[in-house]
């Protein structure tokens, strides 16, 4: 059976896309909206099953546009026409309702719970949207390209069991600030060569250090070098992932072993840059994707205990990307260190979760409750 669904081009455009996913090439999507945006609406929507197809539509439909409308939907013959009226204007979506119920047509909205909330006719049992959708899909939608994800360096089971056993062992922050200002500090040694190494100058009694268990454990896994007076990281990746993007590993790899039990999570990517259609760049720590809703992390290792402004300056950034990423995005602010109580506070304002210290070694069932 051939189905046809009709929706409002809008904001939350993703409730005009999840809904089709299952059905595959057994529906067709017909957007309603104005001629200007006919070509943002086929480039966001289309999909590996077809193109959707667009009919310009009015801010304040007439007579004249229902008969449109009406005249389309006969020419497309489908077996079964549905209304989609999650997104768009309000008072436009009212009047499609009332020409819905006047054509006997079906129509529902997708819910904050990403239930299929049926209008028309009442009586049909609500229907809970597949979790199908991917990170991709979503940014497309939503007129965001991926432009790149991933450290940009080989992650290993062995590196993955490294940064967990430092969250177990975690108990005093002092070791990865020293490990922060080395690599932050490290400078290239072939200035202009983009696979030029990073040496960072270091107390030639390093080995009684602090830090000498998380330098020897890296230099184990081939990431760096240890001198006398000095260490060497391989690439600018490896002085990234030293420099903090160990711990985003971390994140991302509990993310990753909550996917196998938790069908709801279903995308999760680490190191992403993604391009806006105002050509602004933005980078994001980790992102994943639970109930066709979008979550992104911000993760820093950097010690904010006594620097309330940077804290604060991180959760306003936070709270800036969830805006521009869509409707409905939740965030949280992974922390090596407590946040000041202020900044906690600032955070809760904002619907923004934190973990810090070491809250950080519950981060899997405190994902899980995020998620609900």
């Amino acid at each position: 059976m051939k189905e046809l669904h009709i929706a409002l081009w809008g904001k939350d455009n993703f409730k005009i896309y999840t809904p089709l996913i299952a059905l595959k090439d057994k529906a067709t999507l017909l957007i309603l909206g104005s001629q200007e945006q006919e070509k943002t609406i086929t480039s966001s929507l289309q999909s590996q099953h077809g193109t959707p197809l667009f009919l310009a539509w009015n801010n304040e439909p007439n007579e004249e546009d229902f008969y449109r409308l009406y005249e389309t939907i006969t020419d497309l013959n489908a077996d079964r026409i549905c209304l989609n009226l999650s997104t768009g204007d309000r008072l436009n979506a009212m009047r499609l309702l009332q020409w819905a119920l006047k054509e006997d047509i079906h129509a529902y909205l997708i819910d904050d719970e990403d239930q299929q909330q049926w209008l028309n006719p009442s009586n049909l049992p609500a229907t809970q949207i597949h979790d199908l959708a991917n990170l991709k899909e979503y940014f497309r939608v939503h007129q965001i390209e991926l432009v790149k994800h991933g450290m940009g360096m080989r992650i290993t089971d062995e590196l993955k069991r490294l940064v967990e056993q430092w969250i177990i062992d975690f108990d005093n922050i002092g070791p990865y600030r020293h490990l922060n200002r080395l690599a932050s500090s490290a400078k290239p040694d072939h200035p202009g060569s983009i696979s030029t190494s990073y040496t960072s100058k270091i107390d030639q009694h390093w080995q009684q250090s602090q830090s000498s268990i998380l330098l020897t454990d890296l230099a184990d896994h081939q990431l760096l070098t240890c001198h006398n007076d000095s260490i060497t990281f391989a690439n600018g990746n490896i002085r990234f992932f030293c420099n903090g993007g160990w711990l985003e590993l971390f994140v991302y790899h509990q993310l990753c072993k909550l996917k196998r039990s938790i069908n709801e999570l279903q995308d999760v990517r680490l190191g992403l840059e993604v391009l806006y259609p105002a050509q602004i760049k933005n980078e994001l720590d980790v992102v994943f994707l639970a109930n066709n809703q979008l979550y992104i992390i911000e993760v820093k290792t950097s010690y904010l205990s006594r620097d309330t402004n940077a804290a604060n300056q991180l959760i306003y950034k936070l709270e800036a990307l969830s805006e521009a990423l869509g409707n409905e995005v939740k965030g949280m602010l992974v922390s090596l260190s407590e946040l000041p109580h202020h900044s906690i506070k600032r955070a809760g304002l904002y619907d923004i979760e934190v973990v810090a210290g070491q809250e950080i070694k519950n981060l899997p069932s405190r994902l899980i409750q995020w998620m609900k």
